[in-house]
């Protein structure tokens, strides 16, 4: 329930749990990557070079990612207007990134990984932007 007593809908609980895992996926990702970085020889993958720089920086891009997810799922649950726009412009970034790593490496999780990324991004703005989300978010002001 929101602060004006307006029931939420079901899809938007189901976006914020969704947020929830996005978020806690993030950090697992960057925690691993971090805590075994220091095991990794550079090396180069079907083409793809592989240092513990690279490895080092997309952890902590990663960290910063789950931070804003875990934050944005909060607010998206109490009814925040203001946040729903803030989960558009962060699955937008997600998109963003996901497609960008799929350009740039063309073989194995990269792009399988990029696609469930991305198809998962278009589902949570689709549900938050549909007419019963709408009225959710108007009244919730």
């Amino acid at each position: 329930m929101s602060m004006s007593g307006v029931k939420r809908p079901a899809l938007v609980t189901l976006i914020g749990v969704i947020l929830y895992i996005q978020a806690f996926l993030a950090a697992v990702a960057a925690i691993v990557g971090l805590a075994f970085n220091d095991r990794l020889d550079d090396m180069t993958v079907n083409g793809v070079e592989i240092t513990r720089n690279s490895v080092i920086w997309t952890s902590i891009i990663e960290g910063i990612m789950a931070i804003i997810l875990f934050l944005v799922a909060a607010g998206l649950m109490r009814g925040s207007a203001g946040y729903r726009m803030v989960v558009a412009i962060v699955e937008g970034i997600r998109i963003i990134s996901a497609f960008g790593l799929m350009l740039f490496h063309h073989g194995g999780a990269y792009v399988e990984g990029g696609i469930v990324s991305i198809a998962i991004s278009l589902f949570v703005l689709w549900a938050l932007y549909n007419e019963k989300a709408d009225a959710f978010f108007e009244r919730s002001v």
